[in-house]
């Protein structure tokens, strides 16, 4: 899947977009429900938060699988076509943006089952263009997605106890003319 680009250079150039841009249309997706979502705007904002922070369990859950698992990087020990000129030097194992994107995506589906859709879409594209660059290997896109969706469902578990802390975020958030 790597040597894609050198047959199509378009390929090459894409997928190289969307590695390094492509994870942050999640905090962009994120805002514009809290601004704009349908449904009754409390309950949908306690998920926003909600998949906030399954997003950053996520990256808590990767960062302790990196000291335990320290998986090289694609690049670092096959002979792939590097198409980064600044690529990650921490472990492969499991793919952050595919984690912090499933996270998102699966905690949205309650709430904006449509957009949790397409968050998943673009978190398989997202995937499949860290393979093509070089710096993932697929099973590092599906131990994210796995990571992401644990954390997720962790997440929307919790809601019940951290509601509290949830409604004083929102009321925070009202009080400086956020929500």
């Amino acid at each position: 899947m790597n040597g894609l680009p050198a047959r199509a250079p378009a390929l090459g150039t894409a997928a190289v977009l969307v590695a390094i841009y492509g994870i942050g249309l999640y905090p962009l997706l994120l805002l514009g429900l809290w601004w704009r979502g349908a449904g009754e705007p409390d309950a949908r904002r306690r998920v926003l938060l909600l998949s906030v922070l399954a997003a950053g369990l996520a990256l808590g859950v990767n960062a302790a699988l990196d000291v335990l698992l320290p998986l090289p990087r694609p690049f670092l020990v096959l002979p792939t076509h590097l198409l980064l000129t600044s690529p990650p030097r921490d472990p492969s194992f499991p793919s952050d943006h595919a984690a912090v994107a499933c996270a998102v995506a699966v905690a949205l589906r309650g709430v904006a089952a449509g957009w949790a859709r397409l968050g998943l879409f673009g978190m398989v594209i997202i995937g499949a263009s860290r393979v093509v660059v070089g710096v993932h290997y697929p099973s590092d896109i599906l131990g994210g997605m796995v990571v992401g969706a644990a954390c997720a469902g962790i997440a929307l578990r919790a809601e019940a106890p951290l509601r509290p802390a949830l409604n004083f975020a929102l009321g925070v958030a009202r009080g400086v003319r956020l929500a």
